[in-house]
Order: structure tokens, then C-alpha cells, then sequence
């Protein structure tokens, strides 16, 4: 394997890595793997999970493997809101899990939160201290609290202590330990105001849901309102569609325009589906994909033709363009489609051209074609939660290879590695 196969390889988290470098010397690419340890080289951690563990796999039988360990906990003090410096609180954890006492005091001195990813590392605390780990994070993001109220939002590592340690426990050690201590409090106050909002907001949306164009637009902009959208859209009249549809046209801010878009996600845009186009092909990167996604699912000759249009410019939203052959399709387009991923280099394009090959096909069933179409996403595709549904499949068909269920059972998705071992029993890992 080259230096080229093995970084793929630690990026996408495809568990030949691991075997690779229990089998051979890959001293020659340290660079890769401290590179590998310390960034997170995947799509999108929110659904993936860190690589954290999975790079403790293939440091596992390596030599000069406290170099690496080493490097990950001299980088963990500095910017603490990206997902990088969440990777490597990750991989202080499972070494402090193992006894490792440097690990753990390196992670309590470098805890600074930030407001958007400080619970998320937080929840490490919880996981190696229990209440004590809790109260600390708390301390902390109390504090933060204090100085930018509005910027923090806090309560997601309560929910997941009260799961672990109990809801008495919980808010005991929370009441009892802010009585003394204004951080405390604040965190306490925040969490307990935001599970109120989440409650008392339910009526609330329903209502915004059955409101008349006229009303909604005096509201659309709303953040709060972003996620009802789509369901507005779903139960709004025929009259109140063409009303927004023509709001949308009328519209010139960028953000009013996106937010319009979003209502046509589940409703067909009711007017010439070429009215959405200088929207979908447009600057405004958020406005075009919320459009493209509106195009996506309307069936006109005009939108099959903007598929060919993305892929043959090399737009930067050509990785729209199978989900919009799913409505306008045509004998031959599996043979095309997977084309166009075979030849795709960009990372995020490679992701959601992976995703609209699966929609394709499940659209449109065509047995010749399936497997080598999941043996490509699975090669090519760089998202290791993806990977799970297409190994699932090749399972389901009995066609997954036997050197890729080996590799498999090694990969960064936990799932994936079960799908292949359901009884094999590996490491605890924190949840990530």
C-alpha cells in the first residue's frame, strides 16, 4: 500500500488501515498517522463519531506508538471549537480509560469551552468521573454562560447524566453543588429554562404549521421556525402554495429566499419549475442547494436537462445531480449516474453523490447494477456512517466480498464492525 492508499484509507476509516499496519512497517508514513490523529478527516462527526478510536486501533501494535499518544495531548490546549480539538479529547479519554493519569490530568487542565462544542467534549468528564466529572463541565459552562448568555446552549450533558447516573442523582448534585457556586447555578438555570422551552414550544408549532401565508410571512425568517418549514408546506392549501411561491419570486433577500425554498422540500412548487433555477444556480451556496432540493423533487424535462448541466460545468453543486434524475428518469441512467461518481475527486461531491445513488436505486431497482454501484460508494464513499447502510445491503444480497468483510470487522463505524461480527467483543469506547 502506498502513502496515497494508506491516508485514504485512515480518512474514510476503512478498517484496512488497521490491518495494514499490524502487518507491515508503515513507519515510513508517520506523518500520515500523526496527521490522522490529530484532525478529523471525515465528513461530518455529528453522525460518524470522531476517528479517535479508530486511530487507537491502528496505533495499537505499532512501535512508536507513545509518539503519537504523546503529540495528541500536547495538542489539546488552544481552540477548543472545531471538531479536531473533540477528536483529540476523544483519544485522551480512551487513553485515560486505560489508566493513563497523564491523559486525564492533561484533559481537565486543557478544558477551556467553547459555546458550541464545550458539552460535547464535556461529556467525557462525565463518562471517566461520573458526578464529579458533571459538576466540573457545569463550572465551566456556567461560566461561559455568565459572560455570553446568549451565545451558549447548554443542558445536552444533564440529559445525558441523568440517563447514566439517574434523574435524582443528577439534580441533587446540581442543586447541592450551585448553592455555593454562581456557574453552577447559571449552567443549572440555562439547562432547566431549555428543557421548558422544548416542552412549552410544542403547541407553539403546531400552530405556525396551519398559519395562512399572509401570516407566515411576517415570521418566516424566524430561526426558531426553520425546522417547521417543511411541515408547513405539507398541510398548507393549494391557494396558500401559490401565494408562497410567488413570495418566493418576489423575494430578494438571500435568507428570505432560502427560507421560502424550504417550504417547497415536501410540496411540489406549484409554478414552471425554470423560475427556480437562477435560485439553484445561482452564488448563494445555501439558497442553491435549498432549491436544488425543491427541483429534486418535480418530474419536468427541464430539470433532468440541469442534472447534465451541473455534471458537464462542474458546478459546485453538482452533487445534486442524481437526486434529480430519481424523478425524471430514463433507461440507462444507472449506467450514468454511477458515472458520474466514478469520476467525482471532491470529497463532500463524492458524500451526497453517494446518497443520491441510493435514492436512484431504490427509486428505480436494477439488480445488474446494484452491486457494483455499492461496491463503488463503499470504496469511494467517505463517510463511514454511510458505509454501514451499504454493507447492510451487500449482506442482505450475499454479496459482500470476503476480503471486505475482514477489513470490516477493523472499520471506524462500531455498526459496521457488529454487521460482520455481531459477537466479537471490542474495546469500551466512550460514545461519541
Amino acid at each position: 500500500m502506498d502513502e496515497a492508499r494508506f491516508r485514504h484509507a485512515l480518512q474514510v476509516g476503512h478498517g484496512r488501515a488497521v490491518l495494514y499496519a499490524r502487518s507491515h512497517d508503515v513507519s515510513k508514513f508517520r506523518d500520515v498517522i500523526l496527521d490522522a490523529c490529530l484532525h478529523f478527516r471525515g465528513v461530518d462527526a455529528q453522525v460518524e463519531g470522531t476517528r479517535a478510536g479508530f486511530m487507537m486501533d491502528v496505533l495499537s501494535t505499532l512501535p512508536g506508538r507513545d509518539f503519537y499518544c504523546e503529540a495528541v495531548l500536547r495538542a489539546l490546549p488552544g481552540d477548543l471549537e472545531n471538531w479536531d480539538a473533540v477528536q483529540r479529547f476523544y483519544f485522551a479519554c480512551f487513553l485515560a480509560e486505560k489508566g493513563n493519569e497523564q491523559a486525564k490530568q492533561a484533559m481537565y487542565e486543557a478544558y477551556r469551552p467553547g459555546p458550541r462544542f464545550g458539552e460535547n467534549i464535556g461529556t467525557l468528564f462525565l463518562d471517566l468521573d461520573g458526578v464529579k466529572g458533571l459538576l466540573f463541565v457545569a463550572d465551566k459552562i456556567g461560566t461561559l454562560l455568565l459572560e455570553r448568555p446568549d451565545e451558549v446552549d447548554s443542558g445536552w450533558i444533564i440529559s445525558r447524566a441523568i440517563r447514566e447516573l439517574g434523574e435524582q442523582v443528577t439534580r441533587d448534585a446540581l442543586r447541592e453543588a450551585s448553592a455555593g457556586n454562581p456557574q453552577i447555578e447559571a449552567y443549572r438555570a440555562a439547562a432547566e429554562a431549555r428543557e421548558n422551552r422544548n416542552t412549552d414550544g410544542r403547541e407553539e408549532r403546531d400552530a405556525f404549521r396551519h398559519l395562512p401565508y399572509e401570516d407566515l410571512r411576517t415570521q418566516i425568517t424566524n430561526e426558531k421556525w426553520w425546522l417547521d418549514l417543511d411541515s408547513w408546506g405539507d398541510k398548507a392549501s393549494a391557494l396558500d402554495l401559490e401565494k408562497a411561491a410567488h413570495g418566493l419570486l418576489a423575494a430578494t433577500d438571500p435568507e428570505e429566499q432560502r427560507v421560502h425554498l424550504n417550504l417547497f422540500h415536501g410540496r411540489a412548487f406549484p409554478l414552471n419549475p425554470a423560475l427556480l433555477f437562477p435560485f439553484a444556480e445561482g452564488t448563494k451556496r445555501r439558497v442553491a442547494f435549498a432549491a436544488l432540493k425543491a427541483l429534486s423533487i418535480l418530474t419536468h424535462p427541464v430539470v433532468r436537462e440541469l442534472a447534465f448541466r451541473l455534471i458537464d460545468s462542474h458546478s459546485a453543486y453538482r452533487q445534486e445531480a442524481i437526486k434529480l434524475l430519481a424523478c425524471n428518469f430514463h433507461d440507462g441512467d444507472h449506467a450514468i449516474a454511477l458515472s458520474w461518481f466514478s469520476a467525482e475527486q471532491e470529497p463532500d461531491s463524492l458524500h451526497w453523490l453517494a446518497h443520491g445513488l441510493r435514492d436512484l436505486w431504490e427509486a428505480h431497482p436494477d439488480e445488474a447494477f446494484e452491486v457494483p454501484m455499492l461496491l463503488a460508494c463503499y470504496e469511494r464513499g467517505p463517510c463511514s456512517f454511510c458505509r454501514e447502510l451499504v454493507v447492510r445491503r451487500l449482506i442482505e444480497l450475499n454479496a459482500l466480498p470476503g476480503h471486505l468483510r475482514e477489513e470490516c470487522a477493523w472499520d471506524a463505524n462500531d455498526d459496521v464492525r457488529d454487521l460482520v461480527a455481531p459477537s466479537a467483543q471490542t474495546d469500551a469506547r466512550p460514545e461519541e
